[in-house]
């Protein structure tokens, strides 16, 4: 629960509720409009020139430059608070505000703000997710017109901080959830979605990694021309027939930090899913890299588990295993996930064959099928949660 003195007037809020998105544009506009007015006449400006993504990377997370924007922007929406966090992993300018409120600042590189704010709005509305409710949404002028909202903070914890302490029968009830979580975020109505501004479509989207992962991999050492070649051709493969696939809603970044934890009547729950700012209207493959690459850390039980939850026919979709192996490419955080997994394992490189690449990246994939003895048991269609065994 927000503390009430945190909250945005009640006129905003009623615009916001009566015309959803288009009425927080008018918000957003009602007040950069202020206050560019107001910070024009008022130099010297509290941020640096930030021109480029080494400007970016260099400052975003620094707290004593931020301080006076957030100020500004909290004294403007009436909020006070006293102490301010950064959090573990974001690449906006994030803040926790008295373990009560995130302000997020919107990277002026790339868009994600209308998709975020817009998407957090119907998936509130739709309660079907768990999402962090949007406390106020504007943007704050200085040298550049900056995106932000500001949220509800969600305490939780992250299956990366509790897997060395649970049980194996934990880590398959939490799969068990995040399998019907992602379901239920899959089959969120995308029309509400249809106009909002994502800087790139998802068609530009998948062009684009489609030309820049492969020279990504090679270029860098990671992989063979040979092995480039072998990965092309499944590539092209999985990219046609994907035109033929129905479009969702996907987050886009489902790995551990993203996904919030607790405990209810001694059983794992999600509490909530947050930071929906690389979410995308494409195909359902797209979520499954940091799902398998992050959030399961390639536990193949786990992702039989998961994929049971969400669409057991999954299971018998002999193609899956390609799709996975195109999607963790074409992922706009394909190559780095790759590479970062390569050098965590100490492999050799380059690697030499499209079957030493799948066994370090997908290691058990192709036996995603093979179902008997005990990985049949957690198949079975009647097996709940509780029922399966420490």
């Amino acid at each position: 629960m927000v503390n009430p003195a945190y909250r945005m007037a009640d006129s905003a809020k009623t615009l916001i509720r009566r015309e959803g998105s288009y009425g927080r544009t008018l918000l957003q506009d009602k007040i950069g409009g202020q206050r560019r007015n107001q910070q024009e006449s008022e130099l010297p400006y509290l941020l640096p020139t930030i021109e480029s993504w080494s400007d970016w990377s260099a400052t975003f997370n620094d707290v004593d430059l931020w301080r006076p924007v957030i100020d500004a922007i909290c004294d403007s929406e009436g909020i006070r608070y006293r102490s301010i966090q950064i959090p573990r992993s974001n690449t906006n300018a994030v803040f926790i505000l008295d373990s009560q409120l995130v302000v997020k600042i919107y990277s002026p590189f790339w868009s994600e703000f209308d998709m975020e704010a817009t998407l957090i709005e119907v998936l509130g509305a739709n309660r079907t997710v768990s999402v962090p409710e949007i406390v106020a949404a504007g943007r704050y002028h200085d040298r550049v017109s900056w995106n932000y909202l500001i949220m509800e903070y969600l305490d939780g914890l992250t299956l990366d901080a509790v897997r060395p302490d649970i049980a194996r029968r934990d880590l398959l009830c939490i799969a068990t959830e995040v399998g019907r979580m992602t379901r239920s975020l899959h089959e969120t109505p995308i029309n509400p979605l249809g106009g909002v501004d994502t800087g790139e479509s998802w068609d530009d989207m998948v062009d684009r990694r489609r030309r820049e992962t492969l020279p990504e991999l090679a270029g860098s050492g990671i992989i063979t021309p040979q092995v480039s070649d072998a990965l092309n051709v499944i590539l092209e493969e999985v990219v046609a027939n994907s035109n033929r696939s129905p479009r969702v809603v996907v987050h886009g970044d489902l790995e551990s930090d993203h996904i919030l934890l607790g405990r209810k009547d001694r059983e794992w729950k999600i509490t909530s899913v947050i930071d929906f700012g690389d979410a995308k209207i494409g195909v359902r493959d797209y979520e499954w890299m940091p799902l398998w690459l992050g959030l399961f850390d390639r536990d193949i039980e786990a992702m039989r588990v998961f994929l049971e939850a969400y669409d057991r026919s999954l299971l018998t979709d002999e193609e899956l295993p390609r799709r996975v192996m195109a999607w963790t490419l074409l992922h706009d955080f394909g190559s780095d996930a790759i590479t970062e997994l390569i050098e965590k394992t100490n492999t050799p490189t380059p690697v030499v064959t499209l079957g030493e690449l799948r066994q370090i990246l997908w290691p058990g994939l192709e036996e995603l099928f093979d179902v008997c003895g005990e990985a049949r048991f957690y198949l079975r269609s009647d097996l709940l949660p509780r029922d399966l065994p420490e």
